[in-house]
């Protein structure tokens, strides 16, 4: 994970597709359906194209597809403009094999808000939650409640690894908590 200013700029010919997308939602009724067949059994050959945003290329797709696919809040924005991704509740072939990549450490995403980039899903993420819920911490404050109070890590390895004093990162935790009204430990 690596904490630093983020270089994602909107794209021109998409505009406002972070915070508008929704967020995804596992199925009541998942089963092994065509898309995620489709994402383990074919090589994605896409890469990133900013923070937010991935070329998809599956091999035995006819075209590659821009799929928005970032973390924000506590929460994953994903979004593709092919048709499977709007019949399938947001489970394209496409946005699966991001999953399928990303759960298996084969690709990094980033946080949006925080700055911080994640090899696998992190333990607090929520796929159903608000991703504007937390718009009034800052990135600080957001990174260390999300990281100490929702995550797995201590509040003294959690000052180690982004150079703060303990203290200070108490200072963040306790501002996060009274800006969500209470919520945490």
């Amino acid at each position: 994970m690596s904490l630093g200013s983020r270089s994602w700029q909107p794209s021109d010919d998409l505009p406002n597709r972070v915070g508008g997308p929704p967020t995804l939602a596992m199925p009541d009724d998942w089963t092994l359906s065509t898309p995620w067949e489709r994402a383990q059994r074919e090589t994605d050959t896409g890469a990133p194209i900013n923070d937010a945003e991935r070329m998809v290329r599956l091999s035995d797709g006819e075209s590659a597809h821009r799929v928005t696919w970032a973390l924000k809040g506590r929460t994953l924005v994903a979004d593709c403009s092919c048709k499977g991704h709007r019949f399938n509740e947001g489970w394209c072939a496409h946005v699966a094999s991001l999953w399928w990549q990303w759960s298996r450490g084969r690709i990094v995403v980033s946080h949006l808000d925080t700055g911080r980039d994640y090899p696998e899903p992190p333990a607090w993420l929520r796929l159903d939650d608000d991703p504007d819920r937390y718009d009034d911490l800052s990135p600080a404050e957001l990174d260390a409640y999300l990281t100490c109070d929702l995550g797995e890590m201590g509040v003294r390895e959690y000052a180690d690894l982004s150079g703060r004093a303990p203290g200070t990162v108490g200072n963040l935790l306790r501002w996060a908590r009274e800006s969500l009204g209470g919520v945490g430990r």
